[in-house]
């Protein structure tokens, strides 16, 4: 669910956001990329609110060198962050449910911050993201 409201923000695509960093980053070197995990979080049982914590990564290279793009995955973390400005729920269809999901707000657990390790010439920063969602049926034709 995280990849398909990363996905719809502004300056996003579906293509962009995955759970795992394509081994190929020619596809994505130009655009950059954001890979998401669930690293904990809540469940309200009597009305199904579901808080999951998603750990957040934006990732930039500059293929033939050796100098990370720091600026460039700062800013895809930085338009996630922005994503979370908004007021007004978000409704994303989920094709591989049962169910579709409507975020109702969406915020971070302290800043983007660089994230550190060997990453050769990759840059990459690192979110907390956490999405406050509650399911919805899907509508029959």
């Amino acid at each position: 669910m995280a990849k398909a409201w990363i996905g719809q923000l502004s300056g996003f695509s579906t293509v962009m956001v995955g759970e795992t960093l394509p081994r190929d980053n020619s596809t994505w070197a130009t655009s950059g990329y954001v890979t998401v995990a669930l690293a904990g979080g809540t469940t309200v049982p009597e009305f199904r609110l579901e808080s999951p914590v998603m750990d957040v990564r934006s990732w930039a290279v500059t293929p033939g060198s050796d100098d990370p793009p720091w600026n460039k995955a700062r800013n895809l973390a930085l338009s996630v962050q922005a994503g979370t400005y908004s007021l007004t729920p978000w409704f994303l269809e989920l094709p591989a449910c049962d169910e579709n999901a409507v975020v109702k707000a969406a915020y971070l657990i302290g800043k983007p911050r660089r994230g550190y390790g060997d990453f050769g010439s990759y840059a990459v920063y690192a979110l907390n993201l956490v999405l406050k969602w509650v399911p919805v049926a899907k509508s029959t034709p």
